[in-house]
């Protein structure tokens, strides 16, 4: 039974407008009612979209991850890849907001997010490289399990991608305890540290990033908490290999995302330039969101 919203429902979630969320994507190796097609975003950042605050999009540096993909004979289609795990943050913003509200998230809040977002800029050369490990590795786990022919029934399938989880998680936690990340200010890249130790106990240091809104460009100066990024993906990532360790979930095939032209098998003929390409992907109106959705 669907519960009213009473007059003791919250409105709205609580979010600090002076802190800046980023989100990056990544592809996932297990779906949910909600996530047929697993491409998820990370961290997951409701507050955000459902108080129309801009979200900044980490794209990973899609020059090199052409050069990965066509030395596996792959194309990544990343218009399709970014549009999915757009998707998939607004249908579960959604069902958050339901959740905790008992109302439906209106699509002018979504239009309104959509809007600040794509003409929000923000320069993290960590998280690039980061994100570019990221879905690199994973073209390449899926690249093996592709030409050694195996399937999802196969031991050998969960051991590939539990190898592939493995080493995110010893990459995001090497990342973590450099403690340092490199950030963008005053046009300069930086230094930064993610936490400081007292008595063998970490707290994460919030950072002050240069921020880029609206068509102006005007920079502001927000606060980043890196540690919390670092802090879910190996979460996530160690979660997944838990559940594939103890086969208490059963994966994707991994062909779901060939058969839905998001990984294209044959190298890529026609390279849209970076900067191209995210031009065009920040040129989708509204219109053109719903049409996606």
């Amino acid at each position: 039974m669907n519960r009213k919203p009473s007059i003791f429902s919250p409105t709205k979630l609580r979010s600090n407008k002076k802190e800046i969320a980023v989100i990056g994507l990544y592809f996932d190796v297990f779906d949910t009612n909600l996530f047929t097609i697993p491409i998820l975003p990370l961290p997951i950042r409701v507050d955000k979209l459902t108080n129309k605050e801009p979200t900044c999009f980490v794209h990973p540096n899609l020059d090199k991850l052409n050069e990965i993909s066509k030395a596996l004979g792959l194309t990544i289609n990343y218009e399709t890849y970014f549009l999915f795990g757009i998707k998939n943050f607004i249908n579960y913003a959604k069902e958050m907001y339901k959740s905790i509200t008992y109302r439906s998230l209106p699509k002018e809040i979504i239009f309104k997010w959509y809007e600040n977002s794509i003409s929000t800029v923000i320069e993290i050369p960590s998280l690039i490289k980061d994100y570019t490990f990221l879905i690199s590795e994973f073209l390449k786990t899926y690249s093996t399990i592709k030409n050694l022919k195996i399937s999802p029934e196969e031991d050998r399938y969960f051991d590939e991608l539990i190898r592939y989880c493995e080493k995110m998680v010893n990459y995001f936690r090497n990342a973590l305890e450099s403690n340092s990340i490199q950030i963008k200010i005053n046009q300069e890249i930086k230094e930064e540290k993610i936490y400081t130790e007292k008595k063998n106990k970490y707290y994460p240091i919030p950072i002050y990033i240069d921020v880029s809104y609206g068509k102006d460009r005007k920079l502001k100066k927000r606060v980043l908490i890196p540690y919390l990024i670092y802090d879910d993906l190996i979460d996530v990532f160690f979660y997944n290999h838990k559940m594939l360790i103890e086969r208490e979930k059963y994966p994707i095939n991994l062909k779901i995302y060939e058969n839905n032209g998001i990984i294209i098998n044959e190298p890529n003929t026609k390279y849209i330039p970076y900067k191209e390409l995210i031009e065009k992907l920040y040129k989708f109106t509204n219109t053109d969101l719903m049409k996606r959705l």
